[in-house]
């Protein structure tokens, strides 16, 4: 999915480039718009996967100087400032969404894409992605016990 909008972003880009150079006239107004809302949407779905393919900036240098019992406890106490955190910004995603809906906000192309339907990559996003925290938080406890 992910690879799928930032293919149709490239694709949005590359048209968008021979348009201009060929028949600047007949260029649409929606192409930029279109390609920021892709990425927007490929950036807010991509941070789960990095969660849980562990991609994440970490402190590793910290953590691998650690005994094992430590590293979990630090990876542990890691992925619930990630779900705190997803939580606060999956709020804040909902309220952008709202506030959108009820004031009809639109893109300024010709188009008039419902700016709600951007907005809510975030809260879509950061939910997979705190998803994705507990998942790997009951896998680092299993781990423990195990």
């Amino acid at each position: 999915m992910i690879g799928l909008l930032a293919l149709v972003a490239a694709l949005l880009v590359v048209s968008e480039s021979f348009i201009r150079f060929l028949a600047p006239a007949a260029l649409p107004d929606w192409g930029a718009e279109m390609t920021v809302y892709l990425i927007g949407w490929a950036v807010m779905l991509s941070a789960a996967r990095m969660v849980r393919d562990n991609m994440h900036v970490g402190v590793d240098l910290l953590t691998h100087s650690l005994s094992r019992e430590k590293r979990l406890w630090f990876e542990l106490f890691a992925c619930v400032v990630g779900v705190v955190v997803s939580a606060v910004i999956i709020y804040a995603g909902i309220q952008m969404v709202e506030f959108a809906m009820r004031f009809h906000e639109r893109g300024d192309s010709s188009i008039r894409f419902p700016m709600w339907l951007y907005y809510m990559a975030i809260p879509v996003g950061f939910a997979l992605t705190a998803i994705q925290y507990v998942i790997r938080a009951v896998g680092l406890l299993s781990a423990r016990e195990g």
